[in-house]
This record gives structure tokens, C-alpha cells and sequence, in this order.
């Protein structure tokens, strides 16, 4: 399993942000998959790259601007 992060400048956090709450992979940067089970998004990534990105963004409740 990948190291997961919050934030990256592979993608702008505004693209980040369309899928709050949600595990997401990066590939090339662009976000390729998305969704609630890590392990689901990890497996769908890796038909894209053997090693993508994988993030989790946060809620909107827990941004601090």
C-alpha cells in the first residue's frame, strides 16, 4: 500500500476537492480514479501505473483557509 497524502501539486487542489472525503490516484498527473475504499482505488490505479499516487481528500469540514 502507497504512503497516503493530503495534499500534492501533481493536481490543483480545486481538482482535488470535486471528491471530498474520498481516496483518489494520481497518474501522469491527473487523477484517474476515485472513491471510498482505498484498497478499490490502489487496485484500479494500478491499471494505469504500477506506482500511482495515492491521496485522500479532505472534507470541506476540515479546511482551514
Amino acid at each position: 500500500m502507497e504512503e497516503i497524502i493530503e495534499f500534492t501539486e501533481e493536481v490543483s487542489f480545486e481538482e482535488i476537492m470535486k471528491y471530498p472525503g474520498e481516496y483518489y490516484a494520481i497518474v501522469d498527473h491527473k487523477i484517474v480514479v476515485h472513491g471510498k475504499d482505498q484498497d478499490a482505488v490502489q487496485k484500479e490505479a494500478e491499471k494505469f501505473s504500477p506506482n500511482p499516487l495515492i491521496g485522500k481528500a479532505p472534507t470541506h469540514e476540515t479546511i482551514i483557509y
